[in-house]
């Protein structure tokens, strides 16, 4: 049996099975509380996680994990002058594995927890996605114009893209048919070639290959829909670990 070591920080225990990394002692005491409290800021203003719908533990290919059903509003939208509403599956952490996740990824690829690291890898993490992680449905975002609400069809923290032109909306605002396809999406419903960037740090099929991937993900020039089992398998990982793998690929190549 493994080793268990305990760590007490912001009234509550940690536990790392040996072999995962060990933050010190003294950040742990000191500095990762204000971490916490910075990263509850972050996911308070998480616009997804509005209307609580459900939640469930048998989501296929997450069974087992407490994804959670929102309902939300955006705000009034640029051309139409009305809020769109949305509906997605979110597995989002909580402020204290999203700090963790950020100290040790931190720790990892620069050997060190000071602010300046923690700081601007939340900041990117909160620019990037909120800390949200859409496991299945629709996602706006006014990304290109301000107020104006685009829908962008998720699955397993990766952009993706729909086969039946009819099940996206022209003018962009997502009718309740299109909203309920998405959130039992398939793989079969998908063109072959998704996004990019893996939710929470936009996390890149580069990112995953420099770090050791061997997975046939392909590259930014050829987005193989493989992508998203990796993504969905490391996110699955992380959830029951210190560590998310996808974080610290991006700040090695990158922080």
């Amino acid at each position: 049996m493994k080793k268990i070591f305990l760590f007490i920080a912001t009234g509550f225990l940690m536990m790392a099975a040996s072999g995962q990394v060990k933050l010190p002692a003294a950040y742990l005491k000191d500095s990762f509380p204000v971490l916490v409290s910075h990263c509850k800021a972050v996911l308070d203003k998480a616009y997804m996680a509005q209307k609580l719908i459900a939640t469930t533990d048998t989501l296929p290919g997450w069974e087992g994990f407490p994804v959670k059903l929102y309902q939300y509003k955006t705000g009034n939208d640029l051309y139409t002058g009305q809020p769109k509403t949305g509906m997605v599956y979110l597995l989002n952490p909580s402020p204290q594995k999203l700090a963790l996740w950020i100290a040790t990824a931190c720790w990892i690829a620069k050997g060190s927890v000071a602010g300046r690291y923690t700081d601007s890898l939340l900041a990117w993490i909160n620019r990037q996605s909120n800390a949200q992680f859409p496991v299945k449905g629709v996602v706006y975002e006014d990304q290109y114009t301000n107020d104006f609400q685009e829908p962008y069809v998720f699955k397993d923290g990766v952009t993706v893209y729909v086969k039946d032109s009819t099940m996206f909306p022209k003018d962009k605002t997502c009718t309740p048919e299109q909203l309920a396809f998405y959130l039992r999406l398939t793989n079969d419903d998908l063109k072959p070639q998704t996004g990019q960037y893996a939710r929470i740090a936009s996390t890149r099929r580069e990112d995953y290959i420099a770090n050791g991937g061997t997975e046939a993900v392909g590259d930014a020039g050829n987005r193989k829909i493989k992508w998203l089992d990796v993504v969905r398998d490391l996110y699955k990982k992380a959830w029951n670990s210190d560590e998310n793998e996808l974080i610290i690929f991006w700040a090695k190549d990158h922080l």
